[in-house]
């Protein structure tokens, strides 16, 4: 069943959920080391330093490995939904040359460090008989320069060379990097192209899809798109990254058309700067553009304090550097000392994030208690990106990256959010309905009222003292 405003129907098996974001290669690993691949390294899961440092050429490699599997996730099933999660988002697991694996290979093989699509089918089914859901991550802004279809691309002759974008006869490529040749997602055979593949991963038991770079897209696309992935199971949710307000963009994507859901990204810069800075004003603001959207919107909305996108949000709560004024950029937009007309000095901006990842974790413990607690108590889904909830660090990419520390959680931040998880699954309906939501913020204050047809709640957060009181009325 959905409810549905006006034309705007999102995925009701998706509200008041819980998200656990999962790389997967840092997750968990199950079984025996993978076979050796030329060209990667395979770290101790122990060995929590990344390999930060250039090559011999000079060039930053994303040529190392943990292992984590699909296999590793299915095993902590009963883990991840004792801390309350019942919603998991997986970054990409398709073929890739980097670990990261937004550099697509091929995304109907999955990478064989990762798995098989028999195990990617255990999970989803595992996931479901515990009434979790499963997310993926699929690129379609760009391939990887040693895909198949790129390379068949480069000749004009190929039936593939229109699904890629050119400039005088050459490749452009996505951001400046020249692994990521930037795709044609006006051209109609990629289009489709990128509904097949979105409807095997959904064929396969994947119950969302979340679209990378997918606020670069354009209209006739993610209609396209939404549209096919509809036709084939109504319930399935689009999640399209998105930095900005999405009601401040020329061509909103909330329309009822395109996708059902947007990384939330501005809320969490709101959250922090109001915890770290006092910043009431911003707060307010921000959180009044997004009551802006329509309920079904706002009921789906991914609710993120961090992920592997952007510095932990232990750092960014506690550590050096982050950005205080909102008119310069977003919280973790903390590059700029290290840009130099026109080139970015990658070395020392890395050296500094190694150098300077010392935390002092009792104030890290107040800190994020408040921020989560104002994340989860928001209309929409917070999701979590896996190691926060057990106190993981780290700056941006590649020290927001870690191994999952299995053999050493911060067992108080856990115990905290699995409190968390137990609010919002206890009061699952409640969470799941946006109604109507009042907001009262000073720099040392803040207090949030939720209600609607399940009931009423209060969130009131004493900033000096770190005081967080839940109250049912």
């Amino acid at each position: 069943m959905q409810s549905q405003i006006g034309n705007f129907v999102t995925p009701e098996q998706f509200k008041g959920r819980t998200g656990l974001q999962i790389f997967v290669d840092r997750f968990c690993r199950e079984g025996t080391p993978p076979e050796p691949i030329q060209g990667r390294i395979l770290k101790d899961w122990k060995d929590t330093i990344p390999n930060w440092k250039p090559d011999t050429n000079g060039v930053y490699q994303n040529d190392y490995f943990y292992g984590g599997n699909l296999k590793g996730i299915t095993a902590k099933l009963e883990y991840i939904k004792e801390n309350g999660f019942n919603l998991i988002y997986l970054n990409p697991i398709g073929v890739s040359e980097t670990s990261h694996h937004y550099e697509p290979t091929d995304q109907l093989q999955i990478d064989p460090w990762i798995g098989t699509w028999g195990d990617f089918r255990e999970l989803c089914n595992e996931a479901h008989k515990r009434d979790i859901l499963i997310v993926v991550d699929l690129v379609f802004n760009h391939m990887g320069v040693k895909s198949p279809i790129f390379k068949d691309a480069l000749n004009p002759s190929s039936k593939y060379h229109n699904w890629f974008e050119w400039k005088n006869g050459k490749p452009v490529f996505w951001g400046g990097f020249d692994n990521m040749p930037q795709c044609n997602k006006y051209d109609s055979a990629y289009q489709e192209y990128a509904c097949s593949v979105a409807a095997y991963y959904i064929k396969m038991g994947a119950d969302g899809i979340r679209l990378d770079l997918g606020e670069n897209f354009p209209y006739e696309f993610m209609v396209k798109f939404r549209k096919e992935v509809k036709k084939l199971n109504p319930e399935v949710l689009i999640v399209s990254e998105m930095w900005g307000l999405d009601n401040h963009r020329t061509v909103p994507q909330l329309d009822g058309m395109q996708v059902d859901s947007v990384m939330n990204y501005p809320l969490g810069d709101a959250i922090i700067r109001w915890v770290r800075f006092c910043n009431n004003l911003h707060f307010e603001y921000i959180f009044g553009e997004i009551l802006k959207y329509c309920k079904q919107a706002d009921e789906v909305l991914w609710n993120h304090l961090d992920t592997h996108d952007t510095p932990r949000v232990i750092n960014l709560l506690v550590g050096d550097g982050i950005l205080q004024d909102p008119y310069k950029g977003a919280c973790w937009d903390i590059e700029a000392p290290w840009r130099h007309d026109g080139w970015f000095d990658t070395y020392g901006f890395r050296k500094w994030e190694f150098e300077h990842d010392c935390i002092d974790m009792k104030e890290a413990r107040k800190s994020l208690i408040m921020a989560s607690t104002i994340q989860y108590f928001m209309p929409g889904i917070p999701i979590v990106f896996a190691g926060t909830e057990v106190g993981v660090t780290g700056y941006k990419d590649p020290f927001n990256r870690k191994p999952y520390p299995w053999d050493n959680p911060d067992v108080e931040i856990l115990r905290h959010y699995r409190k968390l998880g137990e609010l919002r699954s206890s009061n699952r309906e409640f969470f799941s309905e946006a109604g109507e939501i009042r907001v009262k913020a000073s720099n040392w204050n803040l207090e949030i009222t939720r209600k609607n047809s399940f009931g009423e709640m209060t969130l009131n957060i004493a900033r000096d003292s770190g005081e967080v009181k839940i109250e049912k009325i």
